[in-house]
């Protein structure tokens, strides 16, 4: 399965990482997704004829277009049945919240239809577009008209920053500090924007980036990987990341050997079967 993933205009960069979308053409094979922790929330499109085409791991159907929150722990398995079109809006970190003014907790490992955040005729109109580039344009009207209106909350866009560009391993209360506001005040707007608390969120993003490092093999020994990223000791990074992964660091490693990581445009999946 090949994953297309296409840049936003530079209006949307803001708000949106990237637009991707892949045919699922598998001759009846069903396709198992591993879905896990990445710290931001996003958007999906899918459906085979009409009719929705991915199931959860109790295989209730998901809509054919929905929002997701973050996922905040343990991984979750979709599987797409038979052949499908899938189409994905990669937003930024910040943006549910800054675009739709709908408190990101309330959806933090779960989904809402598309018709609670966009008009009620919207599916319909996916469902009649011909190609990518006519479902790309949707969106990307759909999410301009949002931008306009969209809440921009300076304190959470400086923070998540921080949290990104840290080397040291910093903790809640040095973001809270640095920022200058209480950490009650701080932890409140902090979970209503990104779904999470600050702590959690710490968490989320140390392990995407052992996870990068493990993917990319950016490293001599799997030790390294944990005191690289200031984990208390080996046993306390094996546990944070079989937590988020459902695996361990040397299981992970041991299957990417005996089947490749599938390359898509977001550190959040792999490829089962």
């Amino acid at each position: 399965m090949e994953i297309i993933s296409v840049a936003p205009h530079h209006t949307l960069s803001q708000v949106v990482k990237s637009f991707w979308y892949a045919n699922i053409q598998d001759a009846g094979r069903n396709k198992s997704f591993k879905i896990l922790a990445d710290g931001a929330m996003g958007i999906v499109f899918q459906h085979s004829n009409g009719s929705s085409s991915l199931t959860d791991a109790n295989g209730n159907l998901f809509p054919i277009s929905f929002a997701y929150g973050q996922k905040q722990d343990s991984p979750c398995i979709n599987t797409f049945h038979g052949n499908s079109f899938v189409f994905g809006v990669n937003l930024q970190p910040t943006a549910f919240k800054k675009l739709f003014h709908i408190n990101a907790s309330t959806i933090t490992n779960a989904i809402i239809e598309t018709d609670t955040i966009f008009s009620k005729e919207f599916t319909d109109r996916l469902l009649y577009t011909t190609s990518p580039q006519q479902v790309i344009q949707l969106f990307s009207a759909q999410l301009q008209q949002k931008l306009r209106d969209a809440k921009h909350d300076r304190i959470i866009d400086l923070s998540v920053k921080m949290i990104f560009d840290d080397k040291k391993g910093m903790n809640p209360y040095e973001v809270s500090s640095n920022l200058n506001i209480s950490r009650r005040q701080f932890q409140r707007k902090f979970k209503e924007h990104m779904g999470v608390c600050p702590e959690t969120y710490l968490r989320i993003i140390r392990f995407q980036k052992s996870l990068h490092l493990l993917k990319t093999k950016s490293f001599n020994k799997l030790g390294d990987v944990g005191y690289h990223f200031n984990y208390a000791d080996q046993s306390h990074f094996i546990r944070e990341f079989k937590l988020f992964a459902g695996c361990t660091p040397k299981e992970f490693t041991s299957a990417m050997k005996l089947q490749p990581y599938e390359s898509t445009p977001f550190d959040t999946v792999r490829i089962l079967s």
